[in-house]
């Protein structure tokens, strides 16, 4: 119906964001009394927090400018601070939305965050960060340091945001190597660390290096560009694989994702998220047929 439809998409009004503070720091309360050190204040792949950060076109307390669109998140950050002092925040933003056209420029994004208008003269990587560099750069001022930086979102470009050799259900086919995708995280990350080298940074994007995951990511932490590497895919099928690594242990083989997407396409279509391929408890879930079923042609 058209009425529910209305629903789903209403858009916040000023005053319904200026209530939410209050609740992220009860959200935040409820978190440090069961025993966690920092909370996460997502700010990527279409969350509110990354919505706001590219309301250009917004009126009133939350759009237009710069100081306004991050207005939500210093409230929020004011908020948790106040009700947790002694909790640490960390954030996880996306730092571009591009999608197709090289990185920083939107082809198909009319006001995207971390983006140079096609049309800008000159436009480049350079001019695409400015945002992304300010809000890192408001990070550092309010003394937050944990950085997760990712780029895209899942549901304009997963193939980007979460490269992979098959796209999850809604996603488009792969048209070229899931592995320039890898290299725009590990250069916007690199980006990151050189202008801002005080910060923290979790790098992302590193599952489809598969086999090749535990060099790449020794790589770039021992050369400075990262300071951790977060897995996300990987663990679900390897939970114990940065532990092999460690101990010197071979890697086991039969438990690296292979980046199916399944782990996508079970929640994208109602089902829980998990490594259908590789898991045994998930492997022979009923849903397993279902999910193969959905995957897309390659």
């Amino acid at each position: 119906p058209a009425s529910a439809d209305a629903a789903d998409n209403a858009i916040l009004s000023d005053g319904e964001l200026a209530a939410l503070p209050a609740l992220y720091a009860q959200a935040a309360a409820n978190a440090q009394a069961v025993g966690f050190d920092f909370v996460d204040v997502k700010c990527c792949h279409g969350y509110l927090l990354h919505e706001c950060l590219s309301a250009k076109t917004r009126p009133g307390r939350y759009g237009g400018s710069f100081e306004n669109r991050t207005r939500l998140f210093c409230d929020i950050v004011s908020a948790v601070r106040e009700r947790c002092p002694d909790l640490q925040i960390g954030v996880r933003i996306s730092l571009t939305d591009e999608i197709e056209n090289g990185f920083g420029v939107a082809d198909e994004i009319e006001n995207g965050f971390g983006v140079a208008d096609a049309t800008t003269e000159n436009a480049n990587d350079s001019v695409a960060l400015q945002e992304p560099f300010a809000f890192l750069q408001l990070l550092q001022d309010l003394g937050i340091r944990l950085i997760n930086q990712t780029i895209g979102s899942p549901y304009y470009c997963p193939h980007l945001q979460r490269p992979a050799s098959f796209p999850p259900s809604d996603g488009k086919p792969v048209e070229r190597d899931p592995l320039f995708s890898v290299a725009e995280h590990l250069k916007i990350t690199r980006r990151c660390k050189q202008a801002f080298p005080a910060l923290l940074f979790v790098g992302t994007g590193y599952t489809y290096l598969q086999d090749y995951l535990p060099h790449v990511a020794e790589f770039e932490v021992g050369a400075g560009h990262v300071d951790f590497v977060g897995l996300g895919r990987m663990i679900l099928s390897y939970p114990q694989l940065p532990a092999d690594h460690l101990a010197g242990r071979a890697m086991q083989r039969k438990s690296i994702c292979r980046t199916f997407s399944d782990c996508t396409t079970g929640p994208r279509n109602g089902m829980r998220s998990g490594c259908y391929p590789l898991d045994p408890e998930y492997r022979v879930r009923p849903e397993a047929k279902i999910v193969r079923g959905l995957r897309p042609k390659k």
